[in-house]
C-alpha cells in the first residue's frame, strides 16, 4: 500500500524545517529524476533522426517551469538537441533563476508562437516532449496560450510525452478540461491524488514517484518526530492498493466442511441471470455453500451447485446476503431483504444495483450499518446521494453522473462519515475503497480512502460487477470485515481480468472467463 497526499506543499515545508535542504536543492534531484527518464526513453528510441534526437521542453512560470528550465539545463551537455518553450514570463524567483542558467549555458528558448513552427521543423528528430507548465498547484482552466501549446503537442506529434509532477490541466482533485497527455508521469517527493481520479487513468501514463533530496519515506512522514507523530505532521489524504494487499482466502485447516466457510445467499429478481453470475463467482472464491432465493421460479438453467429457493425463503444458516443483482426496482422485495437484515444484524451483506433506488435503503445505513458493503457505480452512487439527502456537496447540486465522478473522492468521504460503519465500494477506472475511520461519531472525523487502479477496461461490461459483489460476499461469509472484503475483491476482480487480457483481447472479457479466472490466482506468499 502506497501513500497519496491531496497536496504536498505541506511536506515540502516540513522536509525544509526538518533537514535543512533548499527548494534549490530538491529541484535540481526533481529535475534529475526528469532527465534521466528522458534519457532512458531516448535509448530506447531506435526511430531514425535527420540529425541527433530533439527534446521539447514547455516551461510554465512558476516552480513548474523552474523544474523545467532546470532539466533543459541538465540535458543540454547530453548529445541531443534541446529546445525550451517559455509558455509565459518567469514569475517565481526560481523560474527566473532557473531561466537564466539555462540561457547562460547555451538552452534555444522559444516562445509559444514558434511552436507550431518548431514542431514541423523537427517533426522526425523529435523525440521527447516534457511538459513543465503547472504541477500539482494547478486550479482553474488553463489561460489561452498554455491550452494552445498543449492541444499544440497533443495533436501535432507522435513524440513520448513526459509530465513533471503532473500533467499540466489536472486539479488537485483529478478534474480537467485540456490536459497534456502524458505517456510516463515522474511526480515529486510523493503520490498525488490528482493523478489518481477515473479522467486521469488516460492521461498520466506510467507514474512513478522521485526523491527530493531525501528518501521518499522521509519525505511522506516529514514533521513526524520520534516515535510518535508530532504536531505538523502530514497524515496521507488516501492510499493506493497493490496486489501484496490482496488476501486470498485459501483454507488453512484440514478437518474441514462446507459449513465452514460459509453460506452466501443471493437474492434474486427480475434479470436471474445476475443472481447466478454473482453466485458463481461466490462459490468460486471459497464461499462453502450458496443458495439463491427469490420470490418467483424463474431461474434459467445452468450448471452450478447452488439450492433454489422460491418464496423469499432465507436459510436459518445464513452467513452473508448479496442483494440487487437483477433485483428490479420493486419496493416489495426490497422490502422483504431489508427487513430480514434489520431482523438479523449479525449477517453481513452486499448491496448492490437495484437497491440503491429504493428507500428501503436508508433503514439500514441509519441502524444498521455494522457488516455492510455497498458496491455502486456512479450512476448508483447518484441514486443513492439522493436517497439519503447528499445529492449536495459544497454548494454543488448533484444532477449527473459526470458530478458524481468529478467529485467521488470527497463525496465517497462525506458518505462514509455519515454513515460509519458501512463500507463503499464506488467501481471506475479506478476503484475507490472508502469506510469511516474507527472510533468516529456520525458526521464527525475522517474517513479512510484506498484507491484500486488495477482495473482495466476489459471490465466494462455486463456482469463485471454481478461477479464483483459475488466475490466480496463470500468473504464476508468467510469471516472477513468488509473493509478486508472490499480490498480483496477488488483486487482479485482486478487482476483475473489482467489474467485473461494476457491471453484474449480485452474486449472479450465474459463473466464466466473472470469467474474462472479468479480461482487460478496465487500467491505463494500467503499459502498455508
Amino acid at each position: 500500500m502506497q501513500s497519496i497526499f491531496l497536496d504536498t506543499r505541506k511536506n515540502d515545508q516540513a522536509v525544509r524545517e526538518s533537514y535543512g535542504l533548499t527548494e534549490d536543492i530538491m529541484m535540481e534531484d526533481a529535475a534529475s529524476a526528469v532527465s534521466r527518464a528522458v534519457l532512458r526513453r531516448l535509448s530506447e528510441d531506435k526511430s531514425p533522426c535527420l540529425a541527433r534526437p530533439a527534446v521539447l521542453v514547455l516551461a510554465g512560470s512558476g516552480n513548474n517551469g523552474a523544474d523545467g528550465y532546470a532539466i533543459a539545463r541538465q540535458l543540454q551537455s547530453a548529445p541531443i538537441a534541446v529546445v525550451a518553450c517559455a509558455v509565459g514570463e518567469a514569475n517565481s524567483t526560481l523560474c527566473k533563476e532557473q531561466k537564466s542558467r539555462a540561457e547562460k549555458i547555451g538552452v534555444r528558448i522559444i516562445a509559444p508562437e514558434e511552436l507550431d513552427t518548431y514542431l514541423e521543423e523537427s517533426s522526425i528528430d523529435l523525440k521527447v516532449i516534457v511538459d513543465c507548465i503547472y504541477g500539482s498547484g494547478f486550479r482553474g482552466t488553463l489561460p489561452a496560450v498554455a491550452r494552445a501549446v498543449i492541444l499544440s503537442v497533443n495533436d501535432n506529434t507522435d513524440a513520448y510525452k513526459i509530465a513533471c509532477d503532473v500533467p499540466t490541466g489536472l486539479d488537485q482533485w483529478g478534474r480537467c478540461g485540456t490536459v497534456f497527455h502524458a505517456d510516463e508521469t515522474v511526480t515529486m517527493g510523493a503520490l498525488k491524488l490528482a493523478l489518481f481520479s477515473d479522467k486521469a487513468k488516460d492521461e498520466c501514463g506510467q507514474i512513478s514517484v522521485c526523491d527530493l533530496g531525501i528518501s521518499r519515506d522521509n519525505f511522506e512522514r516529514a514533521g513526524a518526530g520520534g516515535t510518535a507523530p508530532a504536531a505538523g505532521t502530514v497524515f496521507p489524504d488516501a492510499y493506493l492498493l497493490e496486489e501484496s494487499d490482496m488476501e486470498l482466502p485459501y483454507r488453512k485447516k484440514q478437518n474441514v466442511n462446507k459449513g465452514s466457510f460459509g453460506h452466501v445467499v443471493v437474492c434474486s429478481g427480475q434479470k436471474a441471470g445476475a443472481s447466478v453470475i454473482a453466485g458463481q463467482a461466490a462459490l468460486s472464491f471459497g464461499a462453502g455453500l450458496v443458495t439463491l432465493v427469490s420470490e418467483r421460479e424463474n431461474f434459467p438453467d445452468f450448471p452450478l451447485p447452488c439450492t433454489l429457493l422460491s418464496s423469499y425463503v432465507i436459510p436459518a444458516n445464513t452467513s452473508t446476503i448479496a442483494i440487487g443483482m437483477g433485483l428490479g426496482r420493486r419496493s416489495d422485495d426490497s422490502q422483504v431483504y431489508t427487513s430480514y437484515l434489520m431482523q438479523n444484524p449479525k449477517v453481513t451483506a452486499v448491496l448492490d444495483a437495484d437497491v440503491f433506488y429504493n428507500e428501503d435503503i436508508l433503514r439500514l445505513l441509519g441502524h444498521r450499518p455494522q457488516g455492510l458493503l455497498l458496491t455502486p457505480h456512479p450512476k448508483e452512487f447518484l441514486s443513492l446521494l439522493t436517497v439519503c439527502g447528499m445529492d449536495t456537496l459544497n454548494g454543488v447540486k448533484l444532477t449527473k453522473v459526470s458530478d458524481v465522478v468529478d467529485m467521488r473522492l470527497e463525496l465517497a468521504a462525506a458518505f462514509c462519515r455519515k454513515y460509519p460503519g458501512i463500507v463503499l465500494l464506488l467501481k471506475g477506472a479506478n476503484s475507490v475503497i472508502a469506510a469511516a475511520a474507527p472510533g468516529q461519531a456520525a458526521g464527525e472525523g475522517r474517513a479512510e480512502i484506498f484507491i484500486n487502479s488495477s482495473g482495466t477496461s476489459a471490465l466494462a461490461k455486463a456482469g463485471s460487477g454481478d461477479v464483483l459483489a459475488g466475490l466480496a460476499a463470500a468473504l464476508l461469509a468467510q469471516g472477513y470485515d468488509p473493509l478486508r472484503a472490499a480490498k480483496t475483491a477488488s483486487l482479485a476482480h482486478a487482476a483475473a481480468a489482467r489474467r485473461i487480457c494476457r491471453d484474449k483481447a480485452d474486449w472479450a472479457l465474459t463473466p464466466e472467463d473472470l469467474v474462472s479466472a479468479v480461482g487460478k490466482l496465487q500467491d505463494d506468499a500467503c499459502r498455508p
